[in-house]
């Protein structure tokens, strides 16, 4: 009898209530999100860049191929001129001469637009390697970073992402706009990177971090990197650093690239209106 009520002493559970409506969705972090987007829009760049690429070489090929059957043309005016073919050359009269000259000039304007090509050639190129190498380099949380900066005209090279100004500051100005943008005066820690500094500077004189102020002959860099005095030598220009105070009372205690000393370093006033360059390395932007 016992047994027959054994149910009846069991508590009844309600099922829990259900919900209505569609279940809920787990939402993907934004960020995750903008990483991926950043990932795809940097995909699509480097597409088109290698679609210009091709377009470019294909038009560089076409405009060989053209330059090739006009200087075959020129060499044969040239051979139908020779004394040997004279008697020939007199019945053409001066046709002949004038299209020479036509065909020469023509060789010209061939050369100078191949020229141009491949100047084009080699800056897609180099845009090319740019955005591949900030693909490769870039995290998910350093994508966007990356792509807002080379949309704003900064380099990358080696790792890290470089900002050529256009505007001059003083020294200590330049190095402020530099912390604006998580960055600081670029650094100078190899002969690769020296020549590629040199190379985008342009004939133009640029501020970089080096510095001893405080401290006369203390150098250090602005970003924090260790300076070696030794490894640095070769980059110095001849005699410098000089410290001259140029007659006006002030030191000089920062250093530029300056294009008269084939773009070797100098150290000047620092109160001096030079354009300057940026480096952003991936531990100072928090990455």
């Amino acid at each position: 009898m016992a047994r027959d009520n054994i149910y009846e002493n069991m508590p009844m559970t309600e099922a829990a209530p259900q919900p209505k409506g569609n279940p809920l969705k787990t939402s993907v972090p934004w960020r995750h999100r903008t990483g991926g987007i950043v990932t795809a829009v940097l995909l699509l760049l480097s597409l088109a860049l290698a679609t210009s690429l091709l377009a470019v070489t294909l038009l560089y090929l076409r405009g060989q191929r053209k330059l090739q059957a006009v200087e075959d043309a020129v060499q044969k005016l040239q051979v139908s001129l020779q004394p040997d073919n004279a008697s020939h050359a007199s019945a053409k009269g001066s046709d002949s001469l004038q299209l020479l000259d036509e065909a020469q000039a023509g060789v010209r304007m061939l050369k100078a637009q191949l020229g141009n090509v491949s100047a084009a050639y080699g800056e897609i190129q180099l845009r090319l390697d740019n955005v591949s190498a900030a693909y490769g380099a870039a995290g998910p949380g350093r994508c966007s970073d990356v792509l807002t900066k080379l949309s704003r005209g900064w380099r990358f090279y080696g790792g890290n992402l470089y900002y050529f100004s256009q505007e001059r500051k003083w020294w200590d100005a330049a190095e402020q706009f530099c912390v604006s943008q998580d960055s600081h005066l670029t650094s100078v820690s190899s002969q690769a990177e020296q020549e590629f500094l040199s190379n985008e500077t342009k004939g133009e004189d640029h501020w970089i971090g080096l510095t001893d102020l405080g401290t006369e002959g203390s150098w250090r860099w602005a970003d924090g990197t260790e300076y070696r005095a030794d490894a640095s030598r070769g980059f110095w220009a001849h005699n410098q650093p000089d410290n001259w105070d140029q007659e006006t009372g002030g030191r000089e205690d920062c250093v530029h690239i300056h294009p008269i000393n084939r773009n070797l370093w100098n150290d000047a006033n620092c109160t001096l209106p030079f354009r300057w360059i940026c480096k952003q390395v991936p531990r100072q932007a928090g990455l």
